[in-house]
């Protein structure tokens, strides 16, 4: 008997973690499973078809529907169901506030999700149902509405749904789902808390897996030789490397002052040693190419491929940006970037990680501030661990890239704190162990 599952990929991180992990595969290793993967556009399908391309995978091209009505209403009241440090912090208004104190109640949000499972009528995905009888629904991305939509038809149908938190801060950071899935897979144990708290999830229907996209961290040692890797981008490699991870446009104002920052104090010898300075742009931004203009010097990655010019989703890293990701933290000495989940891949590598905690102009707002992350919720549990070392200043940040520099062991408890905290498992099996854990469901 032939056992389907849908899975979405909406979103560039949802292949990463389940296409180019050990998830998709394990699932296929029952020779009964077949797969079908909603994405958005032929485009992409045709994009994906040239690698992933086993007989047992179906593509379907969906467009979602429209929010509107009663639908727009739950999908707005989303956000002030949530209520934590990070939200508090964001809420630009008094109302928003309030709205959220009196709102954010395990029963109030109970009401609300019956309400919304009653009264919304969205049958985007009833034909894809009847096409394929599904046995199982693996969600990666619950907290926006082509996954709500598909997870609402399922549940009318009374197939198995499985939600799967895919980054460490959603749960805290943006608001609650607006149905709740069967089963929910996450990271770590954090992540379960957060979501037996925020999203009212009984402890038994939380399945810890470890995080998929890192396996390769701890089981591929095919690494380029540092001669190899810095000679593309025209580096010595007899200096010492320092990769600074842009937070991105829309995260904040900084970047550009803090790569000429780290220029200039290379330029004038401030470190402890010679380096070499790498810039890795995130695949999820767009670059302005009038400061770049400005910079003929600079050295940068710019990995994976954009299908759109809308930020944030339409994006993807092949096999071979991956690679060059492992590479990068394999061969670099130190990280330097404001908070960023790329604090914990340099952990792994056992990487000194700085965080900047100052700012060289004023910014306009709050949401323009790049040292706000500091205070969510998500990243103070990180910095808890004590394996990301804040510089307040031009003068701290000077003084600790020299230490870092000259010993790479200061703060490597830390780092093994704030692995084992944040991956739980570090055998390189998480994606297996999803792939399992689906499997026996069905």
């Amino acid at each position: 008997m032939t056992k389907t599952i849908f899975l979405t990929i909406f979103e560039g991180a949802e292949a990463r973690n389940l296409l180019r992990t050990s998830v998709a595969p394990t699932l296929l290793g029952d020779p009964e499973t077949r797969i079908v993967l909603f994405t958005k556009s032929p485009e992409r399908v045709e994009y994906y078809k040239k690698e992933f391309n086993d007989p047992r995978l179906i593509y379907e091209v969906v467009t979602p529907k429209p929010v509107r009505g009663l639908d727009k209403v739950f999908a707005s009241l989303k956000f002030f169901l949530l209520k934590t440090e990070t939200t508090d912090l964001r809420r630009s208004s008094g109302l928003s506030r309030f709205a959220s104190w009196l709102l954010a109640r395990p029963w109030v949000r109970k009401a609300v999700r019956f309400l919304d499972y009653h009264l919304v009528r969205n049958n985007a995905y009833a034909e894809y149902f009847e096409k394929y009888q599904p046995q199982a629904v693996l969600l990666a991305h619950l907290f926006d509405e082509p996954e709500i939509q598909l997870l609402r038809e399922a549940k009318r149908r009374g197939v198995k749904t499985v939600g799967f938190v895919n980054s460490w801060d959603k749960v805290t950071a943006r608001c609650i789902m607006r149905l709740l899935p069967d089963k929910a897979i996450v990271f770590n144990d954090i992540v379960k808390r957060e979501m037996m708290d925020y999203n009212d999830m009984d402890e038994r229907d939380i399945f810890v897996s470890g995080l998929p996209q890192y396996d390769s961290y701890f089981t591929d040692n095919d690494y380029s030789s540092r001669e190899e890797f810095f000679k593309k981008p025209g580096l010595d490699p007899a200096k010492k490397l320092i990769v600074y991870a842009p937070l991105g446009r829309s995260f904040g104002a900084s970047d550009w002052d803090i790569i000429d920052l780290l220029y200039r104090l290379k330029d004038e010898r401030k470190f402890s040693a010679d380096v070499e300075i790498l810039v890795r742009f995130q695949p999820n931004d767009f670059l302005d190419e009038s400061e770049l203009k400005k910079r003929p010097h600079l050295v940068y990655d710019y990995p994976g491929i954009r299908f759109s010019a809308k930020r944030g989703v339409d994006w993807d890293m092949n096999a071979d940006h991956l690679k060059h990701l492992r590479d990068t933290l394999y061969h670099m000495n130190l990280l330097v970037c404001y908070a960023s989940s790329m604090s914990i891949d340099a952990s792994v590598f056992d990487k000194p990680v700085i965080n900047i905690n100052f700012e060289l102009r004023r910014p306009k707002s709050f949401e323009k501030s790049s040292t706000k992350y500091y205070s969510f919720a998500h990243y103070k549990k990180a910095l808890r661990a004590g394996g990301i070392r804040l510089v307040g200043s031009e003068a701290e940040l000077v003084e600790w890239v020299g230490k870092y520099l000259q010993d790479s062991s200061i703060d490597r408890e830390g780092r093994k704190k704030l692995v084992a905290e944040q991956c739980q498992f570090t055998d390189g099996k998480s994606g297996e162990r999803i792939g399992k854990f689906i499997l026996s469901l069905m």
